[in-house]
């Protein structure tokens, strides 16, 4: 394993760290498959990433992660293409990523007046459908679209915060266990959306376990936990609107109908059911004053499926059951 240390203090510290081992595989003196360990020392690094190597990488800092920041102001109007206007983008050649303990913040703030598609503006994006990547205790902040994931991923006690299909992707199966997904308030006062599936075909797709959702204050525009694209069909490989939310808390500043489809407007593809779809098991729901409820599922959008505690104990129960069959099992 090759060990680096990094600092702040330097510019473009964690690029001309990336730099300098992709200059060694190039130049042959370091195998394709020997894993990298980068420390993070504290501090803020203002700086976009890619890494797009196949070596293994842990990327890490020992700190907590608003002591460890990398930031940039950066969109789609800026740089153009999801791998050009993010902050942090890993590529389809990596095959095993662990990231821990840091903040990943896109300080870009939306135009009032601008197209919503040049304010597209990630933190994280995980462009990869065969490799894997665990984040742990990771805070991920932005507007629009902070976090783009394909393929598989276990994400374990972080934070994500954003305002606009801030979670959203194309994965087979991506994980957030015990997270806390905040939505902001919004410079352009539009409604809020959370999660936007674009799931393969047939697949988990997104699972949020035990997590958490809040929202700032919205005044009376409507705040969605999931807004569909309306492009899923049987014959598609993709755009599946697959979704589930098991013991989750989430804040009665939501509408409870959950998923947006432009008043039926949309096609929510397919119907909820134990293994892809919309569904939930186990939702709690916060009042204002942090009295905890049942949830009253008749109140959803009517594409979702309550599973049963036979789906539960079935898909759903642990870690295990949910990332089975694929790489991080």
């Amino acid at each position: 394993m090759v060990e680096l240390s990094v600092s702040s203090r330097l510019p473009s510290a964690i690029t001309v760290a990336f730099k300098r081992i992709r200059d060694m595989v190039m130049q042959g003196d370091l195998a394709k498959t020997t894993p990298v360990h980068i420390l993070l020392e504290p501090g803020t690094y203002r700086e976009t990433l890619k890494y797009n190597l196949s070596n293994p990488l842990i990327l890490e800092c020992t700190a907590k992660n608003a002591d460890c920041i990398i930031q940039a102001d950066n969109c789609e109007a800026f740089h153009r293409g999801l791998e050009n206007r993010s902050v942090f983008f890993l590529g389809a050649n990596a095959t095993s990523v662990t990231l821990r303990n840091f903040s990943i913040i896109n300080t870009h703030n939306k135009s009032a007046n601008s197209n919503e598609f040049l304010d597209s503006a990630e933190a994280l994006v995980w462009a990869n459908e065969n490799g894997t990547l665990f984040a742990e205790n990771l805070r991920l902040e932005g507007r629009q679209n902070t976090l783009c994931a394909k393929g598989t991923a276990h994400f374990l006690n972080c934070t994500i915060s954003g305002d606009t299909d801030f979670i959203y992707g194309e994965p087979t199966a991506v994980l957030f266990e015990k997270c806390q997904i905040i939505v902001r308030e919004d410079n352009r006062a539009n409604q809020a959306f959370v999660v936007k599936s674009l799931a393969l075909a047939g697949k988990t797709g997104f699972v949020f376990s035990d997590c958490n959702f809040s929202s700032e204050i919205r005044g009376t525009n409507q705040v969605y936990l999931y807004r569909t694209a309306g492009n899923g069909s049987a014959d598609t490989k993709k755009d599946w609107d697959s979704a589930a939310f098991i013991n989750c808390t989430v804040s009665d500043s939501f509408d409870q109908s959950f998923a947006w489809d432009d008043d039926l407007v949309l096609n929510i593809y397919p119907r909820g059911n134990a293994k892809t779809g919309l569904r939930e098991y186990g939702t709690k729901i916060r009042t204002n004053n942090g009295t905890i409820l049942e949830a009253d599922t008749t109140l959803r959008n009517i594409k979702f499926y309550t599973l049963t505690d036979d789906d539960y104990y079935k898909f759903y129960a642990s870690r295990y059951l949910i990332l089975q069959g694929t790489p991080l099992e």
